[in-house]
């Protein structure tokens, strides 16, 4: 069994220059890294993390590096999603129509801190064709996880943004998916 000081050279090396990126967007790299982050002292993880934070627009629209995303995410790290959230203002809406950063947006919202989801929700509610969004193979999900998310004056801005278009997503799968989110939801309320 090697020392926190002993292993300090592989959180030293992963964390220069880019190498976290390279590692976290690699096929076994991601995997590793994440064994990285089970087994690093509480400043190790901190040092790993902030890199993660730091290259998180680029990782999160990786088929890996949104894995190492994620997995931080379930960290029990005080404003860890906020810092993520910070990270990626203003990237929202274009994140949410990738098939693999889509997921980081949705979990982001899952994770419960209001501040997340309201930059979120706003970001969303700000885009002038939300329509896109609605029809969209991966931001409709996105959509539905805000409805789910969204305290009720948030919800209440997705869901004057989403009715003009219901008409025209009735026949469409997402649509009704958004639809039946709406109505159910309101009628729980």
């Amino acid at each position: 069994q090697f020392t926190p000081a002993d292993n300090q050279f592989i959180y030293d090396s992963v964390t220069e220059g880019t190498h976290v990126v390279d590692v976290a967007t690699h096929r076994h790299g991601c995997c590793v890294l994440q064994r990285c982050i089970d087994y690093a002292s509480p400043e190790q993880k901190m040092q790993i993390v902030k890199e993660i934070i730091r290259n998180s627009l680029q990782l999160v629209q990786d088929p890996f590096g949104n894995y190492v995303v994620q997995y931080v995410l379930d960290l029990p790290v005080d404003n860890l999603s906020w810092k993520f959230v910070e990270a990626l203002s203003t990237h929202f809406v274009e994140l949410s129509m990738q098939k693999f950063s889509s997921n980081v947006v949705e979990k982001l919202m899952q994770a419960g801190d209001p501040r997340a989801v309201s930059m979120i929700v706003g970001e969303i509610t700000e885009f002038t064709d939300i329509a896109t969004l609605l029809q969209d193979p991966f931001a409709n999900y996105v959509v539905q996880t805000a409805l789910s998310c969204a305290d009720p004056a948030q919800r209440q801005l997705l869901v004057d943004a989403i009715n003009p278009h219901l008409t025209m997503l009735r026949n469409t799968p997402y649509g009704k998916r958004i639809q039946g989110k709406i109505t159910k939801e309101s009628e729980g309320r």
